[in-house]
């Protein structure tokens, strides 16, 4: 059943200061649907050095206003909570609005939509109670620490996750005080637009900003000398390229989330049923488009074969799904573009012979860019497909004989941002879930991902946090106060 043959406007402008505005370049580019290669538009714009340089002046202003830096800490968690009911007022058109560009299916769309309401909701709620600290004044000396937002913040968002990682960053941003400037994937920038025009009758002109652009775009954000702090989803790569122009334009505070190829342990011991499950939604969800995809199924040896076999099946039944994103039927939507299906088919062209493939492997139909869910058995340890994040619906299964084995496989890998163990015993969940180098364990589930706890990798998955608490401290500067009481 198609949900909805409703169309909506497509944002294309720049949204500068409260309003769309065009851009200062008269360059125009296109985005494709994914489902069938049709055009969406070719009148995208993208920021150029004069636009991002006006939308930091409009943001300075904003947070030098008495409009936002007036108000009190409880009429921010207001504003956050109104901007909440505006997205879930809102979400059928969010959706769809990335269904034309990424292939979403409606379900998984307004999933999003409605998570991303939740993390604002959560966050007004930390607007008025990110507390500061006091010491005794036993030496005469009262000591104050107070948390003051840092000013302009930039977010640069992920193609895959287009609106749930404008709340990951805007969410503790304003919530602390702060202004944003948004830079979304130029593979789908439209849903972080029209949230933007959304909002223009409860946050003031400047607080938040959406900036179209590619890298380019994101690099005058990441060397602009008065944005105060930058947060980024995506390629590690990208990452480094970051990194480095903060450093070098103004010393910005960075927050990194990078990529992740999650290894997850099943153990002898394990509910094989339960096991599947997590191991099927975690590779499939999102056609396996996740940074915390479990893309390393380790088994172990004595149960190899009927977990294999058991994980087979499952998958096979998972691409039953693939179909119209327009559909409630669907659960299994299209790659993003087709770069993206181009890259998940190189891996197969560049490990042929490398690995035995159980099933998938190939496009599915021959209209848009559609790849069937994959199983990879016993892969080279130096194959790509193997080593490298796939960004697609394809998991490699080894296996293991024991803690030791599992975990030298594990941890032997530069992303460090998500992984599971799955037995029944406890004392195994824990001495395991300790060494596995990760900034994410869960037990007996995977992929997980809650804003009440924080968010982030270690080794080359980047470094910083996002969601909890957590999330606040990347967009406050501390600040010590002493007060001589003997005076």
């Amino acid at each position: 059943m198609t949900v909805t043959e409703k169309t909506f406007p497509i944002p294309t402008q720049l949204f500068i200061n409260g309003e769309f505005i065009e851009s200062s370049s008269p360059e125009r580019f296109s985005i494709y649907n994914p489902a069938d290669g049709s055009l969406v538009t070719d009148k995208i714009q993208y920021a150029v050095a004069e636009d991002v340089d006006q939308a930091v002046r409009s943001a300075q202003a904003a947070f030098r206003s008495k409009a936002w830096a007036g108000i009190t800490s409880q009429e921010r968690g207001r504003i956050l909570k109104r901007i909440a009911k505006a997205i879930e007022e809102n979400k059928e058109e969010l959706a769809w609005l990335d269904r034309i560009t990424m292939g979403k299916p409606v379900t998984n769309g307004v999933g999003e939509a409605q998570f991303t309401a939740d993390i604002f909701e959560y966050y007004a709620g930390w607007a008025d109670k990110h507390a500061g600290d006091t010491f005794p004044a036993d030496d005469g000396f009262l000591k104050i620490v107070q948390h003051e937002p840092l000013g302009v913040c930039a977010g640069i968002l992920p193609w895959n996750g287009p609106m749930a990682t404008i709340a990951f960053k805007a969410g503790p941003a304003l919530a602390t005080g702060n202004v944003m400037i948004l830079k979304p994937s130029e593979k789908s920038p439209f849903s972080a637009l029209r949230l933007a025009s959304l909002l223009t009758d409860i946050l003031p002109p400047g607080v938040l900003q959406v900036l179209n652009g590619a890298g380019a775009t994101g690099e005058l954000l990441a060397r602009h000398p008065h944005i105060r702090k930058i947060s980024f989803t995506g390629s590690g790569l990208t990452g480094k390229k970051i990194q480095r122009a903060a450093a070098e334009s103004n010393l910005k505070r960075v927050t990194l989330e990078l990529g992740g190829k999650t290894p997850a342990g099943i153990f002898d011991d394990c509910n094989l049923e339960n096991a599947v499950q997590w191991a099927t939604k975690a590779i499939t969800s999102n056609s396996g488009q996740i940074c915390i995809a479990a893309s390393r199924v380790y088994v172990q040896e004595s149960i190899a074969e009927e977990f294999t076999a058991a994980f087979v099946k499952s998958i096979q039944a998972s691409a039953t799904d693939i179909g119209d994103p327009n559909s409630s039927e669907t659960r299994f939507g299209p790659l993003a573009d087709k770069a993206q299906f181009s890259r998940v088919q190189s891996f197969f062209t560049e490990d042929a012979g490398k690995t035995q493939i159980l099933t998938g492997g190939k496009q599915h139909g021959e209209t848009g860019y559609f790849f069937e869910p994959t199983v990879l058995y016993n892969p080279d340890p130096q194959a790509a497909v193997y080593k490298n994040e796939i960004f697609g619906p394809v998991a490699c299964v080894r296996t293991f004989k024991d803690e030791e084995d599992f975990l030298q496989m594990a941890n032997d890998s530069e992303y460090g941002l998500n992984a599971a163990v799955f037995t029944k015993d406890i004392n195994r969940a824990m001495r395991v879930s300790s060494r596995l180098e990760s900034g994410t364990v869960g037990v007996n589930c995977v992929t997980m991902l809650h804003y009440q706890v924080p968010f982030g990798g270690s080794k080359q998955s980047g470094f910083g946090r996002e969601l909890g608490a957590y999330g606040l401290k990347s967009y406050t500067e501390p600040k010590s106060i002493y007060v001589n009481l003997n005076s």
